[in-house]
């Protein structure tokens, strides 16, 4: 695996005791602005429930920055959209790059994947 190809791997975080990426890190993930990212959702909200996307408390927002090590520039004042693994896929179905593409169609296969070796 390349490095490009790790670094979202760094960006993942538990929280609620779940796998999730800041906003920020999806869109940078997607190659595309964290505007677009944010238009695409809020045109598709009944796609996201709160099980695949949502605005954490402030304290949560302080253990993320913890995690990330301070990694992101944004303070109290804006807390992010945190999306989980499956509103990881959810978006990657809503935007429109050829990494998000990728990303489903990657995401997709893994879970086939799964399945068949749990067919053996």
């Amino acid at each position: 695996m390349t490095e490009q190809n790790q670094q979202p791997l760094n960006q993942v975080y538990w929280l609620r005791g779940q796998k999730v990426m800041i906003d920020e890190d999806v869109a940078a993930l997607f190659q595309v602005s964290l505007k677009v990212l944010r238009q695409r959702v809020g045109r598709n909200k009944q796609r996201f429930p709160p099980d695949f996307l949502f605005l954490p408390t402030i304290e949560e927002w302080r253990q993320l920055k913890r995690q990330a090590d301070f990694q992101h520039a944004i303070g109290d004042a804006e807390i992010p959209m945190v999306f989980t693994e499956a509103g990881l896929l959810m978006a990657s179905g809503i935007i429109k790059s050829d990494v998000a593409i990728k990303v489903s169609i990657d995401i997709i296969n893994e879970f086939f994947q799964i399945v068949n070796s749990l067919k053996k």
